[in-house]
C-alpha cells in the first residue's frame, strides 16, 4: 500500500529517529537513516553469526544483483542491468577503463563541465593523462547552470565520452540529458551521466534519456547510507565491453578461480572484488521506503518546499544560486548568505543541519538546504528564523570564517 505524504507524514518521520532532535535539512548530501537500516544490519550480523561462510550461499552472493534490480525500478532499467558498486568514482574508473585498448584511436576526447563534482573531475583527468586523451572543458562563468547549447557546441567526431551530472551537486541545476545524449550519438559518442543527485528526488527513465552509463548511488535522496553506488549500462553495450578494472564477481564462473577472465553477462560484468556486504542491507531499507511513497510523490513535495525555501531567502534579501524554474530545479536549494560558512556552524549548534559550499572563480560562497519527502513546512519557517536570530545576535562571528580555518 502506497503511504501517503500529508496523510501519512508524521508516521514517516516516526522512521527517521533523527527527526525527533534536530531539523535535517541536508537529504542532498546524506539521507537520513531510517529505523529498518538497524534491523536489515542486524539481519546481516545474525547471517554472519550464525551460518559464517554459508552466507554466501544462502543470501550475499545474490544480494548485488536483488539491489541492482531494486535500484532499476527507480531507473526504468530492465532486470539485471544495474551493478551495486561501493562509490561513484569507481565506477567512472570502471566505464573508462572499457575503453583503454583505444589509446590510439582518432576519439581521444572527453566533454566535462566545471560544475561536475571534483570527484568525478579527479578520476575522469588522471585517467585521460595516462592515456593521452583530452580534456574538454566546459565553463559555467559563475552561473548555476551550464548552457546546453555550449555543451552541444563542444561534442564532435573527436568526442569520446560526454562525462557529465544529471543535476549539478552545488546548484541543483538539471541539465537536458537528452538532448546531450542525442548530439553525442550523432557524434558517434558516449554518455557517462552522473546522476547522484536525482534518483529518489526526481524521476528518472534511462531508456528515455537514451544513455549509455548512468551512475548513481543510494547515499543521497534513496536514504541508504555510503558504499552504495550503482551503474546502469545499457544492455546493447554491456555485452561487448570489457572493463579493465575488474575482478572475481565479474567472471562467468567465479568459484571456478581460473586464471583467465570470462566476464558473465548483464551488471555482474561490471563488478569488481567482493563487495561492501553490510551496506547493501542499508540500501535495501531506504529503497522500501522511497517504493512506498513514489518518487513521483516525492517530486511534487520536494518542489513544494524547495520553492517555499526559494521565497523565503529572496524575500530576507538573500541571493540564490538555484534555479527557480521547476524543470531546472533538483531537490536542494543554493543560498549565498554573508559569512555562509559561520553561519552554518551557528545553524548546527541550533540542531538545524544545513550545509556549507565554497565558492570557486566567480561562484558565491553557499549553504545548501536539501528537504526531503520527511520534511514539514515548518522546519523551513525554523531554518529562516535561526538565521535570522543568527545575525541579529552576533553569533556567527563565533566561529570561523572559511573551511580553511581550524574548528
Amino acid at each position: 500500500m502506497k503511504l501517503n505524504l500529508e496523510q501519512d507524514l508524521e508516521s514517516i518521520r516516526k522512521e527517521f529517529p533523527i527527526l525527533e532532535h534536530c531539523v535535517y535539512l541536508i537529504s542532498n548530501s546524506l539521507g537520513a537513516a531510517p529505523k529498518k537500516a538497524k534491523e536489515e544490519l542486524q539481519r546481516f550480523y545474525q547471517m554472519w553469526a550464525e551460518d559464517g561462510v554459508s552466507a554466501w550461499q544462502k543470501e550475499w552472493w545474490e544480494l548485488s544483483r536483488k539491489v541492482g534490480n531494486q535500484v532499476a525500478l527507480l531507473l526504468g532499467a530492465g532486470e539485471d542491468e544495474v551493478a551495486m558498486i561501493t562509490n561513484a568514482t569507481l565506477s567512472h574508473w570502471v566505464i573508462l577503463s572499457t575503453q583503454f585498448m583505444a589509446k590510439k584511436s582518432k576519439r581521444n576526447k572527453i566533454v566535462i563541465t566545471d560544475h561536475d563534482f571534483p570527484s568525478t573531475l579527479y578520476a575522469v583527468s588522471k585517467i585521460a593523462e595516462f592515456m593521452d586523451w583530452k580534456i574538454d572543458l566546459v565553463k559555467s562563468y559563475g552561473e548555476p547552470g551550464v548552457d546546453v547549447n555550449k555543451i552541444l557546441n563542444h561534442i564532435d567526431e573527436q568526442t569520446l565520452f560526454v562525462a557529465t551530472s544529471h543535476i549539478y551537486f552545488k546548484t541543483s541545476y538539471i541539465q537536458d540529458i537528452e538532448q546531450i545524449t542525442t548530439r553525442a550519438h550523432q557524434a558517434g559518442a558516449l554518455t557517462l551521466i552522473d546522476g547522484y543527485h536525482a534518483p529518489g528526488v526526481l524521476p528518472v527513465d534511462v531508456k528515455k534519456l537514451d544513455v549509455d552509463f548512468y551512475i548513481g548511488g543510494c547515499l543521497k535522496w534513496l536514504c541508504g547510507g555510503p558504499g552504495n553506488a550503482f551503474l546502469y549500462v545499457r544492455p546493447e553495450l554491456s555485452e561487448r565491453l570489457q572493463p579493465h578494472l575488474t575482478g572475481w564477481f565479474a567472471h562467468r564462473e567465479p568459484f571456478l578461480f581460473a586464471r583467465e577472465m570470462e566476464y558473465t553477462s548483464g551488471a555482474y560484468r561490471f563488478m569488481s572484488g567482493t563487495p561492501a556486504v553490510p551496506c547493501l542491507y542499508t540500501a535495501k531499507a531506504g529503497l522500501d521506503i522511497i517504493k512506498e511513497i513514489g518518487v513521483t510523490e516525492i517530486r511534487k513535495k520536494s518542489l513544494a518546499l524547495t520553492e517555499l525555501i526559494i521565497k523565503k531567502a529572496e524575500k530576507r534579501g538573500f541571493c540564490t544560486f538555484t534555479p527557480k524554474e521547476n524543470n531546472y530545479r533538483g531537490g536542494a536549494v543554493s543560498i549565498n548568505l554573508p559569512h555562509a560558512f559561520s553561519v552554518k556552524q551557528a545553524l548546527e549548534q541550533r540542531k538545524v543541519k544545513v550545509d556549507f559550499r565554497k565558492g570557486e572563480d566567480n561562484e558565491p560562497d553557499i549553504i545548501r538546504v536539501g528537504p526531503h519527502f520527511y520534511t514539514k513546512n515548518e522546519e523551513i519557517d525554523i531554518l529562516f528564523r535561526e538565521i535570522e536570530t543568527i545575525y541579529k545576535s552576533g553569533e556567527f562571528k563565533n566561529f570561523p570564517k572559511d573551511v580553511k580555518q581550524k574548528t
